[in-house]
């Protein structure tokens, strides 16, 4: 089994938003960037793990819908040419903060390492 959010986090840092690789009660600053793994399937032959099916669920947050929105281009404008593919988009007002919640999708190779374009 692949766990990839590591790596979409590293891929991220450089939106300069705090990242927390999932919800937690604890202190956060803006813009936010929570990342959760919804999925993760594999395809097996010969008893080994050949093809890898990942969905990250990237939340953007900040107190602003405009920043919200430039942060989610931002995510975008990182994930894609990385090698994944975004299925679901979702701008959401949650109390006083702004959130963006979009969907990528990858396949990983039998390596666990190399993501298929």
């Amino acid at each position: 089994m692949i766990d990839i959010i590591p790596h979409v986090a590293n891929l991220l840092a450089p939106t300069g938003a705090q990242i927390e690789l999932s919800w937690q009660d604890t202190y956060v600053s803006f813009p936010l960037i929570v990342l959760s793994e919804p999925a993760n399937t594999g395809t097996t032959s010969g008893g080994s793990e050949v093809l890898t099916r990942l969905t990250v669920q990237v939340d953007s947050f900040t107190l602003d819908k405009k920043a919200t929105k430039d942060l989610a281009r931002s995510v975008d404008e990182i994930m894609i040419p990385a090698g994944f593919t975004r299925s679901v988009g979702q701008p959401m007002t949650e109390g006083e903060l702004e959130r963006y919640m979009a969907q990528y999708s990858c396949t990983v190779d039998f390596t666990h390492e190399n993501i298929l374009i």
